[in-house]
């Protein structure tokens, strides 16, 4: 395993950290604004080139480290996913200036997601490959909403997205896919990096471009990581780990289609704003559902690694039961109205 990809991390982070306070002047003197509205919880207009910033400073950092590598690293697998990833935030950008329709932005995620399986992302699950391409192309679309739909606390995503990387840049390293591996670990730095800026107070949202380009990645990772790995039980370990984005969407779905309300359209009704209605503080919320996706990604990367159906069985089954009870738990929480 080389430990060369590394040096991504800190990079990123630091270059993140330092463009941050940059990028927010920009959006100030642009206009790149996100205004208060009745759906949202910020009281004042916020700075919106989050994304961006997490963008470049990932992409400088990989710049860096790239030279590092062995060349052959530069590879398929790795092109496609950054390919994907300028298609997603381009698209995110243009919706967090001009607002998009839905079935638009849905023509633009399947370009994201055409991209990626296109270069060979789809995953060897025992399925016929046009089948399993397709459930891989859906998957990719579901992510990229979930994550966009999860935007909507502060620190939320900016904080889940890069335990999320890191697990799968550990899956990379140790298959010697080191330049997918390091693109992993510099977007996860630059989440970090960008994260004081945002979290618990915000200075500047991801946007769509953010949480569009970090659920494109999280999608690509864990097809990258379920293809590499040998079919059997371990495959269901990256599923696992972006498990509380699953959760939170099909929570969602199936609320709003009781309540007669369209899915797209945003709200105070996901898990994590009634779960801070329960708690009280959304700073302690964001807090607990981070320790949750640390516990669901050490749980997938131990299913994938030990690849016995006794354990994937056990944990998989043991947190489907807990966000079964947990969604029947806050589903009885009446909706919040933001400010």
């Amino acid at each position: 395993m080389s430990l060369l990809p590394l040096a991504a991390f800190p990079l990123a982070g630091l270059a993140a950290l330092a463009g941050t306070p940059l990028a927010v002047r920009l959006a100030w003197a642009t206009g790149w604004l996100d205004h208060p509205e009745a759906r949202k919880l910020h009281t004042s207009a916020t700075a919106l080139l989050g994304g961006v910033t997490v963008a470049a400073s990932a992409l400088l950092a990989w710049a860096v480290a790239m030279p590092l590598l062995p060349h052959s690293d530069a590879n398929g697998e790795t092109w496609g996913l950054l390919a994907g990833a300028a298609v997603a935030l381009v698209l995110g950008l243009v919706d967090d200036r001009h607002g998009m329709r839905p079935s638009i932005k849905l023509v633009g995620q399947a370009a994201s997601a055409g991209i990626l399986l296109a270069c060979g992302a789809v995953p060897h699950i025992g399925l016929p490959p046009g089948l399993a391409g397709a459930l891989a192309f859906l998957a990719i679309i579901a992510l990229m909403n979930a994550v966009n739909f999860l935007d909507n606390m502060n620190g939320m995503v900016g904080g889940l997205a890069p335990i999320a990387l890191l697990g799968f840049a550990w899956t990379s390293l140790a298959r010697g896919a080191n330049g997918v591996a390091a693109a992993q670990l510099a977007l996860a730095g630059a989440c970090l990096g960008f994260l004081p800026h945002n979290f618990p107070r915000a200075r500047i949202f991801l946007g769509d471009a953010g949480s569009l380009l970090l659920g494109y990645s999280l999608g690509a990772s864990a097809l990258l990581a379920m293809g590499a790995a040998p079919q059997g039980w371990g495959q269901l370990g990256p599923g696992l780990v972006l498990g509380y984005p699953a959760f939170d969407l099909l929570f969602v779905v199936v609320t709003r289609l009781r309540d007669g309300r369209p899915i797209y359209q945003g709200g105070t009704d996901h898990t994590n704003h009634r779960l801070a209605t329960l708690m009280g503080r959304r700073a302690g919320t964001v807090g607990l559902l981070w320790l949750t996706g640390a516990a669901l990604c050490a749980s997938g990367l131990a299913v994938l690694r030990l690849d016995r159906p006794g354990p994937a069985l056990a944990l998989a089954g043991a947190w489907a039961l807990a966000m079964l009870a947990a969604g029947l738990r806050l589903a009885a929480v009446p909706v919040a109205r933001a400010r």
